[in-house]
């Protein structure tokens, strides 16, 4: 039984998962009357990204928690400005029928979440931003 009312998603979040068990990075879908061309990013782990504040200002660090599987970003369960421990449930990610934790990489200070709730997410994108302590 399909989880969500887009039959594309449910193709996909069955899809991906299984290119990812047979090593695939790229294949052709086909849709309707045409096709969607898809490309899975390689697999990494927690983003460290860095920006500036102001021009000639310190650079402050980031680190984004990324989803842990291509699906529907479901719930966010942090505010922005709230002290997170390192492996805090941030919010949660729903594949199918089954809902995956996205955790925090590190310990810091929630600065904003990147994804509006009910949104789908890829495979490993940022969804959190994180100040380190």
């Amino acid at each position: 039984m399909p989880h969500h009312d887009n039959p594309l998603v449910d193709l996909l979040t069955r899809l991906v998962p299984r290119m990812r068990e047979y090593g695939m990075v790229s294949c052709d879908v086909p849709v309707g009357g045409g096709q969607i061309k898809l490309d899975l990013a390689p697999q990494k782990t927690a983003e460290v990204a860095h920006h500036s504040t102001a021009p000639a200002a310190a650079i402050v660090q980031t680190v984004d928690a990324l989803s842990p599987e291509m699906g529907i970003f479901s719930e966010a369960v942090v505010e922005e400005g709230l002290h997170v421990s390192q492996n805090t449930i941030l919010g949660f990610v729903d594949v199918g029928p089954l809902r995956l934790a996205l955790e925090a990489p590190i310990a810091g200070t929630m600065l904003l979440c990147l994804v509006p709730v009910n949104s789908v997410v890829g495979y490993h994108q940022p969804v959190f931003r994180i100040q380190p302590d």
